[in-house]
């Protein structure tokens, strides 16, 4: 068998791809067409009598013991070649190139491989030939964090527009999506777009995704937006800004 990993973007792995990729195998050799001998004979071994296996004599605390090992003359086979192919020298395979045609399904996660029957090497001597397994590698993403078929992201907002609401375009794999942020909404708050994420594989159902808000506070202001701040502050006093309970009882698990 052969291992190769392919990497996928979060687009690719959402609608599913094909990739071509060009490899190295090893193939039956031409000269000899896989049989490792210049004239295609093969003799039974004589240290094994092609039985591949040998038996040895070993001493030990506990006496004499017998064990089977790979005949070293044969390496296994039961046959000896004479006269090797001088072009695969004896291995009845040679190396070439081919490409091959990878599908990945939508929906694939890290780790997961595509196995691909019957395109790997080709085993010595008129042995059955290999699988190619395609190990997938996910690419990281920009935008996006995947959990399972869900995606996360986080959107920036700025104050006024957590205070008065507003509608903002959010990012997705195909495009983007309209998402209405409501009046009063605080920083942190997680909004949910049904079925925005990753296929299951094989199935006709869709991840979600979340979309956390973060509202941004300004560093560079000119003089007329920090007069408006300083309106807006006088009203601040009036409103009694108290942490609430919940918010102790997580800073006292932090110092514990």
């Amino acid at each position: 068998d052969l291992q190769i990993a392919l990497s996928l973007t979060l687009e690719e792995i959402s609608k599913g791809v094909d990739k071509k990729i060009k490899i190295n195998v090893k193939d039956a050799c031409e000269k000899c067409h896989g049989t490792g001998s210049t004239d295609g004979e093969s003799h039974t071994c004589s240290q094994c009598n092609g039985r591949g296996q040998v038996m040895q004599m070993q001493r030990s605390l506990f006496g004499q013991m017998q064990t089977v090992t790979t005949c070293p003359s044969c390496h296994g086979e039961g046959k000896i070649i004479k006269n090797k192919c001088t072009k695969c020298s004896g291995d009845g395979r040679e190396t070439t190139s081919k490409t091959i045609n990878v599908h990945i399904p939508a929906g694939v996660a890290e780790g997961q491989y595509i196995r691909m029957r019957g395109e790997g090497n080709t085993g010595r001597r008129g042995g059955q030939k290999g699988d190619i397994l395609v190990l997938v590698h996910e690419k990281e993403h920009k935008i996006f964090e995947r959990n399972d078929a869900d995606l996360i992201c986080e959107f920036p907002i700025s104050f006024s527009q957590a205070a008065l609401g507003t509608d903002i375009m959010c990012p997705t794999l195909s495009g983007k999506a309209k998402m209405k942020i409501p009046a009063g909404t605080q920083s942190g708050k997680v909004f949910r777009l049904r079925s925005q994420g990753l296929p299951h594989v094989n199935s006709s159902y869709h991840g979600d995704m979340y979309i956390k808000v973060l509202v941004i506070t300004p560093t560079h202001m000119n003089s007329e937006e920090k007069e408006l701040l300083k309106q807006l502050s006088k009203f601040d006093s009036e409103k009694k800004l108290n942490p609430e309970k919940s918010f102790f009882s997580k800073l006292k698990k932090f110092f514990q």
